[in-house]
């Protein structure tokens, strides 16, 4: 118990430290403008980076401010895909492109990723390094995700390295960074590996959720990315099967002028198992960094971050 709420003072401390480094900003470009850089949302990110770091036994102030950088370049990427995907809710609230046009949101995106960068500053010397690479990567991954828009070739192989540019460097960074200053001796490519892979299960979660989660709850509007053409894992493996593919095309080469259309794509990728299929392999990805966690040098700690991978697969928000 005290370890938990050891760990959830550790979170109020970087959202609270997220807030103060956002009123910083106010004053230049107003109280309303600066929240959106600053505003935690889940804190998944935030959750992994603080309990991996106590299974090396890294300082907890480094930690924190890991977590804060993984959580302000986390909103800056947000912002950005706002303006790409034309969205107009995030977390439940209208999105700053949607209120002030995308000139705004995209240079609030860029205060973001300046804001995180400079909490790298506070970890280590190669952290900042570091995570110049990782945005270059997620950057990477938007762009290739963009030029599949519309596409219906698209492998599973290929999703995943999308996903693990997309969403899983910024976890990786968040490894490879701790792993360098844990004071334990451990395997070095242990702590990225299992990162990474964390960003890809958030992804295929995520790509579930948006056939399930009501807009109150996932904050955004439902089959946002159905409608957006672009595929996610559930769809790749409808399309993969060839008893299904023909079926599938069809609602797929309907639904970009057809609501209905949408609609019956999402109960057919529910009725023929496809979500399910994309749980299997998530399920594959927990199992494979629930082994990575037995070499921790922390067991206790460990464990803790073990049942928190189990969380997040089996989250319903």
């Amino acid at each position: 118990m005290l370890a938990l709420l050891s760990l959830e003072d550790s979170i109020e401390r970087v959202r609270l430290g997220m807030e103060s480094r956002a009123r910083r900003l106010s004053g230049r470009v107003g109280e309303t403008l600066a929240g959106y850089v600053g505003r935690p949302g889940k804190m998944l990110r935030a959750r992994f980076c603080l309990l991996l770091a106590r299974a090396l036994g890294v300082d907890e102030k480094k930690a924190e401010a890991a977590a804060r950088a993984m959580e302000f370049v986390h909103n800056a990427s947000l912002l950005h895909d706002d303006c790409v995907d034309k969205a107009d809710t995030r977390r439940g609230v209208a999105t700053p492109n949607a209120l002030f046009g995308n000139t705004v949101a995209l240079l609030l995106g860029d205060l973001a990723f300046s804001q995180g960068l400079e909490e790298a500053i506070d970890i280590s010397p190669r952290a900042p390094e570091h995570l110049v690479t990782t945005v270059r990567e997620m950057a990477a991954g938007e762009l290739q995700e963009e030029f599949l828009k519309g596409s219906v070739e698209v492998s599973v192989d290929a999703y995943l390295g999308i996903a693990a540019r997309k969403t899983g460097a910024l976890f990786e960074w968040c490894g490879k960074v701790l792993s360098e200053i844990s004071p334990f001796p451990h395997e070095s490519s242990d702590p990225p590996r299992l990162s990474l892979s964390a960003g890809i299960l958030l992804q295929i979660v995520d790509d579930i959720h948006d056939f399930l989660l009501t807009e109150e709850v996932s904050g955004k509007p439902a089959a946002q990315d159905l409608m957006n053409r672009r595929l996610t894992l559930p769809c790749i493996l409808a399309l993969q099967n060839s008893r299904t593919r023909g079926n599938f095309l069809d609602l797929w080469g309907r639904g970009e002028t057809d609501t209905q259309a949408v609609k019956e794509a999402i109960s057919f990728v529910k009725k023929e198992g496809f979500l399910d299929e994309a749980r299997l392999k998530g399920r594959e990805i927990v199992n494979s960094m629930k082994t990575l966690c037995l070499g921790l040098p922390l067991k206790d700690e460990a464990k803790d971050l073990s049942f928190f991978i189990e969380v997040m697969a089996k989250r319903e928000f």
